[in-house]
């Protein structure tokens, strides 16, 4: 909180510190998997497509809410916090979340248009809608190894996913099951894909 952002860096420095952190490397199973690769060759895929390295193209990692904590206790709102941000309360600042935050990542999301918007957790999941999707559009639920997806097209064309998060034990965590979670993925895309040039196609 109490360094210079005026010029926040811009990514990783290389792939390596990339795969540094377990988020990260779990992510990279995934993503594999999306582009046609199988999730234990992770590494060879971090290296390759760069994603959130300084430099790289293609992919944007961001959080729903900018303040990173443990765990999601109000306790952890601390008095410093409050002194920084203007905010008396963790459920203060989560409001405020909501209600400008929210709207403001709906704006980049429409302006940057990306293919995928692969949010992680779902249970939060009405915020991910909020942030990503269409007001009043309900996300497609489907079960795969006794794990939820949910996922939509939103106005812009953007596949919308939203899976279990990815480092706890009841979470998306096991190689098959992520495996299996890429490749549903990897078929909405290219489903969306194929609508898209029809679409043009009929112009």
């Amino acid at each position: 909180m109490e360094e210079d952002v005026n010029n926040p860096p811009r990514g990783y420095a290389d792939w390596k510190e990339n795969l540094a952190y377990i988020f990260n490397w779990q992510v990279m199973k995934i993503l594999s998997v999306l582009y046609g690769g199988i999730t234990s060759k992770y590494k060879q895929f971090a290296e390759r497509a760069q994603p959130f390295v300084d430099g790289g193209r293609g992919y944007f990692k961001i959080n729903l809410y900018p303040i990173g904590f443990k765990d999601t206790s109000h306790t952890r709102w601390h008095d410093n916090f409050s002194t920084i941000t203007g905010f008396q309360s963790k459920a203060d600042y989560l409001a405020w979340c909501s209600a400008f935050r929210f709207p403001r990542m709906r704006k980049w999301a429409e302006q940057a248009a990306p293919k995928l918007i692969l949010c992680l957790g779902k249970t939060y999941i009405k915020e991910f809608q909020s942030a990503f999707y269409d007001e009043g559009s309900e996300l497609t639920h489907e079960v795969i190894d006794d794990r939820d997806l949910f996922w939509g097209v939103n106005s812009q064309g953007s596949v919308v996913a939203v899976i279990p998060f990815m480092v706890n034990r009841n979470g998306l965590v096991k190689n098959a099951s992520i495996q299996r979670f890429g490749e549903r993925i990897s078929q909405l895309l290219t489903s969306q894909n194929t609508r898209t040039q029809q679409s043009c196609a009929g112009v």
